[in-house]
Protein backbone atom coordinates (compact mmCIF):
# COMPACT_ATOMS: atom_id res chain seq x y z
CA UNK A 1 0.00 0.00 0.00
CA UNK A 2 1.09 3.55 -0.78
CA UNK A 3 -0.53 6.67 0.63
CA UNK A 4 -0.12 10.40 0.22
CA UNK A 5 -1.87 13.28 1.98
CA UNK A 6 -2.87 16.76 0.84
CA UNK A 7 -4.24 19.42 3.16
CA UNK A 8 -7.40 20.93 1.67
CA UNK A 9 -7.87 23.58 4.39
CA UNK A 10 -7.11 23.94 8.10
CA UNK A 11 -9.78 21.36 9.05
CA UNK A 12 -9.68 18.85 6.17
CA UNK A 13 -7.17 16.49 4.60
CA UNK A 14 -7.53 14.25 1.57
CA UNK A 15 -5.82 10.88 1.92
CA UNK A 16 -4.91 9.13 -1.36
CA UNK A 17 -4.40 5.36 -1.12
CA UNK A 18 -3.05 2.92 -3.71
CA UNK A 19 -3.49 -0.80 -2.99
CA UNK A 20 -1.27 -3.25 -4.87
CA UNK A 21 -2.64 -5.94 -7.17
CA UNK A 22 -1.45 -8.61 -4.71
CA UNK A 23 -3.52 -7.10 -1.90
CA UNK A 24 -6.52 -6.76 -4.21
CA UNK A 25 -6.31 -10.42 -5.29
CA UNK A 26 -5.90 -11.54 -1.68
CA UNK A 27 -9.05 -9.62 -0.73
CA UNK A 28 -10.97 -11.30 -3.55
CA UNK A 29 -9.65 -14.73 -2.51
CA UNK A 30 -10.73 -14.12 1.10
CA UNK A 31 -14.18 -13.05 -0.07
CA UNK A 32 -14.57 -16.14 -2.25
CA UNK A 33 -13.51 -18.42 0.62
CA UNK A 34 -16.12 -16.85 2.90
CA UNK A 35 -18.71 -17.27 0.19
CA UNK A 36 -17.60 -20.87 -0.38
CA UNK A 37 -18.57 -21.75 3.19
CA UNK A 38 -22.20 -20.70 2.70
CA UNK A 39 -22.70 -21.19 -1.05
CA UNK A 40 -25.31 -23.73 -2.12
CA UNK A 41 -24.53 -24.97 -5.63
CA UNK A 42 -26.34 -27.89 -7.20
CA UNK A 43 -24.13 -30.98 -7.35
CA UNK A 44 -21.97 -30.01 -4.36
CA UNK A 45 -22.46 -30.35 -0.64
CA UNK A 46 -22.69 -26.99 1.24
CA UNK A 47 -19.18 -25.55 1.61
CA UNK A 48 -17.57 -28.10 -0.73
CA UNK A 49 -17.88 -26.39 -4.13
CA UNK A 50 -14.43 -25.57 -5.64
CA UNK A 51 -13.40 -21.89 -5.63
CA UNK A 52 -13.46 -21.84 -9.43
CA UNK A 53 -17.11 -22.87 -9.44
CA UNK A 54 -17.96 -20.37 -6.71
CA UNK A 55 -16.26 -17.63 -8.71
CA UNK A 56 -18.21 -18.59 -11.82
CA UNK A 57 -21.59 -18.53 -10.08
CA UNK A 58 -21.07 -15.61 -7.67
CA UNK A 59 -18.17 -13.64 -9.11
CA UNK A 60 -20.06 -10.36 -9.40
CA UNK A 61 -21.52 -10.49 -5.90
CA UNK A 62 -18.29 -10.11 -3.90
CA UNK A 63 -17.12 -6.79 -5.37
CA UNK A 64 -18.94 -4.73 -2.76
CA UNK A 65 -17.56 -6.82 0.08
CA UNK A 66 -14.02 -6.55 -1.33
CA UNK A 67 -14.44 -2.81 -1.84
CA UNK A 68 -15.43 -2.36 1.82
CA UNK A 69 -12.68 -4.67 3.10
CA UNK A 70 -9.91 -2.90 1.14
CA UNK A 71 -11.03 0.54 2.28
CA UNK A 72 -11.49 -0.45 5.94
CA UNK A 73 -8.10 -2.13 6.07
CA UNK A 74 -5.97 0.34 4.16
CA UNK A 75 -7.65 3.69 4.79
CA UNK A 76 -7.39 3.50 8.56
CA UNK A 77 -3.86 2.15 8.29
CA UNK A 78 -2.95 5.17 6.14
CA UNK A 79 -4.64 7.58 8.56
CA UNK A 80 -2.89 5.92 11.49
CA UNK A 81 0.47 6.86 9.98
CA UNK A 82 -0.44 10.58 10.13
CA UNK A 83 -0.22 13.01 13.03
CA UNK A 84 -3.81 14.24 12.65
CA UNK A 85 -6.81 12.36 13.99
CA UNK A 86 -10.29 12.27 12.40
CA UNK A 87 -13.24 13.68 14.34
CA UNK A 88 -15.80 11.85 12.18
CA UNK A 89 -16.00 9.00 9.69
CA UNK A 90 -13.92 9.78 6.58
CA UNK A 91 -15.85 10.44 3.36
CA UNK A 92 -14.59 7.95 0.77
CA UNK A 93 -14.12 9.07 -2.83
CA UNK A 94 -13.47 5.80 -4.70
CA UNK A 95 -13.33 6.43 -8.45
CA UNK A 96 -14.00 2.80 -9.45
CA UNK A 97 -14.73 -0.55 -7.86
CA UNK A 98 -11.84 -2.99 -7.30
CA UNK A 99 -11.11 -5.50 -10.07
CA UNK A 100 -9.08 -8.69 -9.82
CA UNK A 101 -5.53 -8.51 -11.17
CA UNK A 102 -5.50 -4.70 -11.01
CA UNK A 103 -4.30 -2.12 -8.52
CA UNK A 104 -7.03 -0.30 -6.62
CA UNK A 105 -6.89 3.42 -5.84
CA UNK A 106 -9.21 5.55 -3.75
CA UNK A 107 -9.17 8.67 -1.65
CA UNK A 108 -11.04 9.96 1.40
CA UNK A 109 -11.63 13.36 2.96
CA UNK A 110 -10.88 13.49 6.67
CA UNK A 111 -12.21 16.20 9.00
CA UNK A 112 -9.95 17.21 11.89
CA UNK A 113 -10.16 19.65 14.78
CA UNK A 114 -8.92 23.17 13.96
CA UNK A 115 -5.87 24.66 15.60
CA UNK A 116 -7.31 27.31 17.91
CA UNK A 117 -4.78 29.80 19.24
CA UNK A 118 -7.03 32.59 20.51
CA UNK A 119 -5.16 34.58 23.11
CA UNK A 120 -7.06 37.84 23.56
CA UNK A 121 -10.42 36.61 24.77
CA UNK A 122 -10.52 38.53 28.05
CA UNK A 123 -11.46 42.16 28.39
CA UNK A 124 -13.05 42.60 24.97
CA UNK A 125 -14.85 45.90 24.47
CA UNK A 126 -18.48 45.63 23.34
CA UNK A 127 -21.66 47.66 23.14
CA UNK A 128 -24.67 45.88 24.58
CA UNK A 129 -28.31 46.88 24.81
CA UNK A 130 -29.86 47.10 28.27
CA UNK A 131 -33.62 46.73 27.88
CA UNK A 132 -36.25 48.49 29.96
CA UNK A 133 -40.01 48.03 29.76
CA UNK A 134 -41.92 51.07 28.48
CA UNK A 135 -45.40 51.89 29.76
CA UNK A 136 -46.64 51.48 26.18
CA UNK A 137 -45.18 47.95 26.05
CA UNK A 138 -46.93 47.00 29.28
CA UNK A 139 -50.23 48.40 28.01
CA UNK A 140 -49.85 46.57 24.69
CA UNK A 141 -49.17 43.30 26.51
CA UNK A 142 -52.23 43.76 28.69
CA UNK A 143 -54.33 44.59 25.62
CA UNK A 144 -53.09 41.46 23.85
CA UNK A 145 -53.92 39.40 26.93
CA UNK A 146 -57.45 40.83 27.03
CA UNK A 147 -57.87 40.28 23.31
CA UNK A 148 -56.76 36.65 23.62
CA UNK A 149 -59.68 36.11 26.03
CA UNK A 150 -62.21 38.03 23.93
CA UNK A 151 -65.49 36.47 22.91
CA UNK A 152 -67.40 36.88 19.67
CA UNK A 153 -71.13 37.25 19.03
CA UNK A 154 -73.13 37.48 15.81
CA UNK A 155 -73.82 40.87 14.23
CA UNK A 156 -77.34 42.11 13.58
CA UNK A 157 -78.90 41.33 10.17
CA UNK A 158 -77.80 43.77 7.50
CA UNK A 159 -74.96 45.22 9.54
CA UNK A 160 -71.80 46.03 7.57
CA UNK A 161 -68.15 45.47 8.47
CA UNK A 162 -66.62 47.97 10.88
CA UNK A 163 -63.38 48.33 12.78
CA UNK A 164 -63.33 46.23 15.93
CA UNK A 165 -65.21 43.36 14.29
CA UNK A 166 -63.88 39.94 13.34
CA UNK A 167 -64.30 39.36 9.62
CA UNK A 168 -64.01 36.06 7.72
CA UNK A 169 -62.88 37.05 4.23
CA UNK A 170 -61.80 35.58 0.94
CA UNK A 171 -59.83 37.52 -1.62
CA UNK A 172 -58.07 37.23 -4.95
CA UNK A 173 -55.74 39.60 -6.79
CA UNK A 174 -54.60 40.42 -10.31
CA UNK A 175 -51.65 42.30 -11.77
CA UNK A 176 -52.29 43.84 -15.19
CA UNK A 177 -55.26 41.53 -15.57
CA UNK A 178 -53.29 38.38 -14.73
CA UNK A 179 -54.49 36.37 -11.73
CA UNK A 180 -51.98 35.83 -8.90
CA UNK A 181 -52.59 32.40 -7.40
CA UNK A 182 -50.24 33.15 -4.48
CA UNK A 183 -52.66 35.81 -3.23
CA UNK A 184 -55.80 33.68 -3.31
CA UNK A 185 -57.17 33.37 0.23
CA UNK A 186 -60.22 31.46 1.41
CA UNK A 187 -62.13 32.27 4.61
CA UNK A 188 -59.31 34.03 6.46
CA UNK A 189 -60.21 35.47 9.86
CA UNK A 190 -58.97 39.01 10.67
CA UNK A 191 -59.67 41.67 13.28
CA UNK A 192 -60.50 44.92 11.49
CA UNK A 193 -58.63 47.98 12.74
CA UNK A 194 -55.71 45.97 14.16
CA UNK A 195 -53.34 46.51 11.24
CA UNK A 196 -53.49 42.88 10.15
CA UNK A 197 -54.25 43.86 6.53
CA UNK A 198 -52.88 46.35 4.02
CA UNK A 199 -54.74 49.64 4.70
CA UNK A 200 -56.25 49.81 1.20
CA UNK A 201 -57.45 46.22 1.46
CA UNK A 202 -59.08 46.92 4.83
CA UNK A 203 -60.76 49.97 3.34
CA UNK A 204 -62.45 47.67 0.81
CA UNK A 205 -63.82 45.50 3.63
CA UNK A 206 -65.08 48.23 5.97
CA UNK A 207 -68.67 49.07 5.03
CA UNK A 208 -69.24 45.77 3.19
CA UNK A 209 -72.10 43.47 4.22
CA UNK A 210 -71.94 39.69 4.70
CA UNK A 211 -71.97 37.92 1.33
CA UNK A 212 -71.02 41.07 -0.60
CA UNK A 213 -67.85 41.58 -2.64
CA UNK A 214 -65.89 44.68 -3.52
CA UNK A 215 -63.05 45.29 -5.99
CA UNK A 216 -60.42 48.01 -5.79
CA UNK A 217 -56.72 48.92 -6.09
CA UNK A 218 -54.22 47.89 -3.41
CA UNK A 219 -50.54 48.87 -3.60
CA UNK A 220 -48.25 46.39 -1.88
CA UNK A 221 -45.50 47.86 0.34
CA UNK A 222 -41.90 48.02 -0.85
CA UNK A 223 -41.01 45.63 1.99
CA UNK A 224 -43.38 42.92 0.71
CA UNK A 225 -41.75 39.47 0.84
CA UNK A 226 -42.19 38.65 -2.85
CA UNK A 227 -39.74 41.01 -4.56
CA UNK A 228 -41.53 40.62 -7.90
CA UNK A 229 -44.69 42.09 -6.34
CA UNK A 230 -43.21 44.56 -3.84
CA UNK A 231 -44.44 48.09 -4.52
CA UNK A 232 -46.79 46.96 -7.31
CA UNK A 233 -50.36 48.25 -7.71
CA UNK A 234 -52.70 45.24 -7.75
CA UNK A 235 -56.44 44.87 -8.11
CA UNK A 236 -58.01 42.98 -5.21
CA UNK A 237 -61.48 41.46 -5.05
CA UNK A 238 -62.56 40.76 -1.48
CA UNK A 239 -65.67 38.95 -0.24
CA UNK A 240 -66.97 39.20 3.33
CA UNK A 241 -68.11 35.70 4.31
CA UNK A 242 -69.01 36.42 7.93
CA UNK A 243 -68.87 39.13 10.58
CA UNK A 244 -68.84 38.96 14.37
CA UNK A 245 -68.63 41.48 17.15
CA UNK A 246 -65.51 41.15 19.28
CA UNK A 247 -66.21 41.67 22.98
CA UNK A 248 -62.91 42.35 24.76
CA UNK A 249 -63.08 42.02 28.56
CA UNK A 250 -62.28 45.05 30.70
CA UNK A 251 -59.06 45.10 32.70
CA UNK A 252 -60.75 44.70 36.07
CA UNK A 253 -60.78 42.42 39.10
CA UNK A 254 -63.37 40.12 37.51
CA UNK A 255 -61.11 39.52 34.50
CA UNK A 256 -58.15 38.88 36.83
CA UNK A 257 -60.18 36.31 38.79
CA UNK A 258 -61.02 34.52 35.53
CA UNK A 259 -57.23 34.08 35.25
CA UNK A 260 -57.02 32.75 38.84
CA UNK A 261 -55.50 35.98 40.20
CA UNK A 262 -56.77 38.07 43.13
CA UNK A 263 -57.09 41.43 41.42
CA UNK A 264 -56.30 43.57 38.39
CA UNK A 265 -53.34 45.06 40.29
CA UNK A 266 -51.84 41.59 40.79
CA UNK A 267 -52.42 40.84 37.10
CA UNK A 268 -50.61 44.01 36.06
CA UNK A 269 -47.73 43.21 38.42
CA UNK A 270 -47.38 39.68 37.03
CA UNK A 271 -47.34 40.93 33.44
CA UNK A 272 -44.82 43.62 34.35
CA UNK A 273 -42.53 41.04 36.01
CA UNK A 274 -42.86 38.78 32.95
CA UNK A 275 -41.80 41.64 30.67
CA UNK A 276 -38.93 42.57 33.00
CA UNK A 277 -37.64 38.99 32.87
CA UNK A 278 -38.00 38.99 29.10
CA UNK A 279 -36.02 42.25 28.93
CA UNK A 280 -33.32 40.80 31.17
CA UNK A 281 -33.06 37.59 29.14
CA UNK A 282 -32.95 39.51 25.86
CA UNK A 283 -30.22 41.80 27.18
CA UNK A 284 -28.17 38.81 28.32
CA UNK A 285 -28.54 37.11 24.93
CA UNK A 286 -27.43 40.28 23.16
CA UNK A 287 -24.42 40.61 25.47
CA UNK A 288 -23.36 36.99 24.95
CA UNK A 289 -23.68 37.37 21.19
CA UNK A 290 -21.71 40.63 21.20
CA UNK A 291 -18.83 39.18 23.25
CA UNK A 292 -18.52 35.96 21.25
CA UNK A 293 -18.81 37.81 17.93
CA UNK A 294 -16.13 40.31 18.95
CA UNK A 295 -13.68 37.54 19.84
CA UNK A 296 -14.38 35.50 16.72
CA UNK A 297 -14.25 38.47 14.35
CA UNK A 298 -10.80 39.41 15.66
CA UNK A 299 -9.44 35.85 15.63
CA UNK A 300 -11.52 33.69 13.23
CA UNK A 301 -10.96 30.00 12.57
CA UNK A 302 -12.54 27.39 10.31
CA UNK A 303 -14.74 24.60 11.61
CA UNK A 304 -14.97 20.99 10.38
CA UNK A 305 -17.93 20.36 8.05
CA UNK A 306 -18.70 17.12 9.91
CA UNK A 307 -19.27 19.07 13.14
CA UNK A 308 -21.46 21.59 11.31
CA UNK A 309 -23.54 18.73 9.89
CA UNK A 310 -24.05 17.36 13.39
CA UNK A 311 -25.24 20.77 14.59
CA UNK A 312 -27.68 21.03 11.66
CA UNK A 313 -29.04 17.60 12.61
CA UNK A 314 -29.43 18.80 16.20
CA UNK A 315 -31.27 22.00 15.17
CA UNK A 316 -33.72 20.06 13.00
CA UNK A 317 -34.33 17.45 15.70
CA UNK A 318 -34.99 20.18 18.27
CA UNK A 319 -37.35 22.16 16.04
CA UNK A 320 -39.32 19.05 15.06
CA UNK A 321 -39.17 17.28 18.42
CA UNK A 322 -42.97 17.11 18.65
CA UNK A 323 -43.44 15.86 15.08
CA UNK A 324 -43.58 12.21 13.92
CA UNK A 325 -40.26 10.45 13.35
CA UNK A 326 -40.97 10.13 9.62
CA UNK A 327 -41.28 13.91 9.30
CA UNK A 328 -38.00 14.43 11.19
CA UNK A 329 -36.18 11.96 8.93
CA UNK A 330 -37.57 13.68 5.86
CA UNK A 331 -36.41 17.07 7.18
CA UNK A 332 -32.93 15.72 7.92
CA UNK A 333 -32.62 14.74 4.22
CA UNK A 334 -33.95 18.08 2.93
CA UNK A 335 -30.93 19.75 1.29
CA UNK A 336 -32.64 23.13 0.96
CA UNK A 337 -33.46 23.15 4.68
CA UNK A 338 -29.93 22.09 5.59
CA UNK A 339 -28.47 24.83 3.39
CA UNK A 340 -30.69 27.44 5.05
CA UNK A 341 -29.32 26.39 8.46
CA UNK A 342 -25.67 26.26 7.38
CA UNK A 343 -24.50 29.69 8.59
CA UNK A 344 -26.34 29.36 11.91
CA UNK A 345 -24.78 25.93 12.45
CA UNK A 346 -21.29 27.20 11.56
CA UNK A 347 -21.60 30.01 14.11
CA UNK A 348 -22.84 27.64 16.81
CA UNK A 349 -19.91 25.32 16.09
CA UNK A 350 -17.44 28.21 16.29
CA UNK A 351 -18.93 29.36 19.58
CA UNK A 352 -18.74 25.83 21.00
CA UNK A 353 -15.08 25.39 20.01
CA UNK A 354 -14.24 28.87 21.31
CA UNK A 355 -15.77 28.09 24.71
CA UNK A 356 -14.01 24.72 24.76
CA UNK A 357 -10.72 26.49 24.07
CA UNK A 358 -11.34 28.98 26.90
CA UNK A 359 -12.30 26.19 29.30
CA UNK A 360 -9.07 24.32 28.55
CA UNK A 361 -6.88 27.43 28.79
CA UNK A 362 -8.48 28.51 32.07
CA UNK A 363 -8.56 24.94 33.44
CA UNK A 364 -12.26 25.26 34.21
CA UNK A 365 -13.63 22.32 36.18
CA UNK A 366 -17.22 21.37 36.89
CA UNK A 367 -17.92 19.92 40.33
CA UNK A 368 -19.93 16.77 40.93
CA UNK A 369 -22.31 18.80 43.09
CA UNK A 370 -23.04 21.18 40.21
CA UNK A 371 -23.67 18.26 37.87
CA UNK A 372 -26.02 16.56 40.34
CA UNK A 373 -27.96 19.79 40.92
CA UNK A 374 -28.45 20.31 37.18
CA UNK A 375 -29.42 16.65 36.69
CA UNK A 376 -32.05 17.02 39.44
CA UNK A 377 -33.43 20.10 37.67
CA UNK A 378 -33.60 18.32 34.31
CA UNK A 379 -35.33 15.29 35.77
CA UNK A 380 -37.79 17.45 37.71
CA UNK A 381 -38.79 19.31 34.55
CA UNK A 382 -39.08 16.10 32.51
CA UNK A 383 -41.79 14.59 34.69
CA UNK A 384 -39.92 11.27 35.02
CA UNK A 385 -40.82 9.63 38.35
CA UNK A 386 -39.95 5.94 37.97
CA UNK A 387 -36.73 5.20 39.91
CA UNK A 388 -35.01 2.92 37.36
CA UNK A 389 -35.80 5.29 34.52
CA UNK A 390 -34.35 8.19 36.51
CA UNK A 391 -31.10 6.30 37.05
CA UNK A 392 -30.83 5.44 33.34
CA UNK A 393 -31.60 8.99 32.19
CA UNK A 394 -29.04 10.46 34.62
CA UNK A 395 -26.42 8.08 33.26
CA UNK A 396 -27.26 8.92 29.64
CA UNK A 397 -27.28 12.71 29.94
CA UNK A 398 -24.58 13.26 32.57
CA UNK A 399 -21.70 13.78 30.05
CA UNK A 400 -23.78 16.32 28.12
CA UNK A 401 -24.82 18.12 31.30
CA UNK A 402 -21.20 18.31 32.48
CA UNK A 403 -20.09 19.70 29.11
CA UNK A 404 -22.88 22.30 29.07
CA UNK A 405 -21.97 23.47 32.57
CA UNK A 406 -18.36 23.83 31.48
CA UNK A 407 -19.43 25.97 28.52
CA UNK A 408 -21.61 28.09 30.81
CA UNK A 409 -18.69 28.74 33.15
CA UNK A 410 -16.41 29.63 30.23
CA UNK A 411 -19.01 32.03 28.85
CA UNK A 412 -19.53 33.62 32.27
CA UNK A 413 -15.78 34.20 32.52
CA UNK A 414 -15.82 36.00 29.16
CA UNK A 415 -18.85 38.10 30.15
CA UNK A 416 -17.41 39.14 33.51
CA UNK A 417 -14.09 40.15 32.00
CA UNK A 418 -15.65 42.11 29.10
CA UNK A 419 -15.67 45.91 29.06
CA UNK A 420 -19.31 46.63 28.34
CA UNK A 421 -20.74 49.93 27.19
CA UNK A 422 -24.45 49.76 28.01
CA UNK A 423 -26.89 51.12 25.42
CA UNK A 424 -30.31 51.87 27.01
CA UNK A 425 -33.01 50.33 24.83
CA UNK A 426 -36.78 50.13 25.27
CA UNK A 427 -38.47 46.76 24.97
Amino acid sequence: MKSTVEQLNPVQYRVHVEVSVDEVNKAFQDAYRKLQQRARIQGFRPGKAPLGVVRKFYGGSVTGEVHEALINTHLFKAIGEQTFRPIASPVVEAKAAPVENQDFAFSAVVDVMPEITIADYKGVEVDAEVYTVKVETLERELTNLRRSHARTRPVEPGQVAAKGMVAAISHSATLDGKELASLDTKNMSVVLGDGELFPELEDLIVGTAIGASKTGPVTLPETYGDKDLAGKALTFTVTVNDLKHLDIPALDDEFAKDLSLESADVLKKNVEEHLANRAKDLGRQKLETAVLSKILSAQPFEVPPAMVDQVIDSIIQEELAQHPEAKRKEALRNNDLRQSLLETAKLRTQNTLLLWHVAQKEKIEVTAADVNTRLDEVLASSGITEAKQKVQVRKNIEPRVRENLMFELALELLIKSAKVKEIPTAL
